[in-house]
């Protein structure tokens, strides 16, 4: 639950709220734990609705009117399009940013409360090395320059690493001039087995510090290589899996029956078929040959040394 509140704040930064239509789903245990820990605050019930698509009715906005238990919110140019709605449907949750942030922190082992160094822009802690942590709500949105510049003066070994949502390759390209890390908030933050809390993966997180030159995500089945993903078919990703078990051993050639073991197929198709899927994510054909290398007569290789490979799972 908490994760999917990140993703609404990384859409729709600080001004996010999660509908009722939304949360009843998470109705339940987990749900009256962020109502009590102020993580979701409730607001007053919503008395408009929005209008039909492509209404000329002229009204802003539809009022909700009560049959009992029940609501609508009426069309007045189309009865077919009213709309029913329950009690839940009007409800709205404020989410409790510094609140929420707190969570994270706590997770992490941080001892002090965290703070918004710069709008959308959280501190968590510090770690032993003097590496500063930071929560960022919404990159594409962030004051770029003053953040650098905040993140410069607040840190003194200059060490940074910002964890966020989905950051576009822009984001992570700025990131990386100013020498700041990155790292995927779904791979540092995740829910505890029993829903009820948070689970900070420093392994995940260390990763991202060390940035490494290629990062594969074994459950996405997804690599991130010069600054560029790919994500691979279901199908494909063990050939892949197969290259990258060799890229830690002595030799890291894979020759053409161990890839071939994967599926019953010709090395050369299925090697081909992977350097296609990451020409059609956007890697050019150089690229593609550059990270899946040939070796003649012998088999395939990753063009990218073991201790560069963050692999995560």
């Amino acid at each position: 639950m908490i994760t999917t509140l990140l993703k609404l704040l990384n859409d729709a930064g600080d001004t996010a709220v999660l509908s009722g239509s939304a949360a009843r789903p998470n109705f339940g245990r987990v749900f009256d734990r962020l109502l009590k820990a102020r993580i979701l605050v409730e607001q007053a019930s919503l008395e408009e609705w929005d209008l039909c698509n492509g209404c000329e009715c002229g009204l802003l906005a539809r009022p909700v009117r009560s049959e009992g238990d029940r609501f609508r919110a009426d069309c007045p140019l189309d009865a077919n399009r009213d709309v029913g709605l329950e009690r839940d449907d009007l409800r709205v949750f404020e989410i409790g940013i510094a609140v929420l942030m707190g969570e994270i922190a706590t997770a992490a082992g941080f001892d002090q409360p965290p703070v918004e160094i710069i709008k959308g822009v959280w501190c968590l802690g510090e770690t032993r090395s003097g590496r500063g942590i930071y929560y960022g709500l919404n990159l594409a949105s962030l004051d770029r320059s003053s953040l650098i510049a905040i993140i410069r003066q607040s840190n003194k070994t200059g060490r940074a690493t910002i964890i966020a949502q989905n950051a576009s390759p822009a984001s992570k390209q700025w990131l990386q001039e100013a020498g700041i890390d990155h790292a995927k908030a779904d791979d540092v933050v995740k829910p505890a087995e029993n829903r009820l809390g948070l689970v900070f993966d420093h392994q995940a997180l260390d990763a991202a510090m060390s940035i490494p030159e290629l990062v594969v995500r074994l459950e996405a089945a997804q690599i991130e290589w010069q600054g560029r993903s790919a994500t691979f078919s279901h199908q494909i990703f063990p050939v892949f899996q197969r290259l990258l078990e060799k890229a830690g051993s002595r030799d890291a050639i894979a020759s053409g029956p161990f890839l071939e073991d994967t599926s019953g197929r010709e090395a050369k198709d299925l090697i081909r078929e992977l350097r296609d899927q990451m020409k059609t994510a956007g890697f050019s054909d150089t690229q593609s040959k550059s990270l899946i290398k040939t070796a003649r007569n012998r088999g395939y290789f990753l063009g990218v040394d073991a201790e560069n490979i963050a692999v995560i799972g």
